[in-house]
């Protein structure tokens, strides 16, 4: 749960980040790959106690591209607008997908149905 509260704070900075940057998408490089390894290990560590296996699985994934997306923009230069959209659509992914795994409980919606 810890871990999906990290991810959930780490994408909405991540998306502010990219919105308010100046010009939009253009952050910086070291701060874009430390919350891309925050991501992946805030959800590795959100895995182990997951009813469900898939939000924290999509959120390594979406770790991995915001990693591999500030090394483009290190080794050849990425476009700041296809770094934008990039980054902010991540972003969000990654906040929504730790929220749902954070609120969702299965058994409270069987609890539900049954009564």
């Amino acid at each position: 749960m810890i871990g999906n509260l990290l991810n959930i704070l780490v994408g909405l900075w991540l998306a502010y980040s990219a919105i308010f940057a100046n010009p939009a998408g253009a952050m910086n490089n070291a701060a874009l790959a430390a919350a891309a390894i925050i991501v992946v290990v805030s959800a590795v560590w959100a895995r182990q106690t997951d009813r469900m296996a898939w939000p924290s699985a999509t959120n390594i994934v979406l770790g991995v591209v915001l990693l591999v997306v500030a090394a483009l923009r290190w080794a050849i230069g990425v476009a700041p607008l296809v770094s934008f959209w990039i980054i902010l659509l991540a972003s969000i992914a990654v906040a929504i997908a730790a929220m749902w795994s954070m609120l969702y409980r299965p058994e409270m919606a069987q609890a539900r149905a049954s009564s």
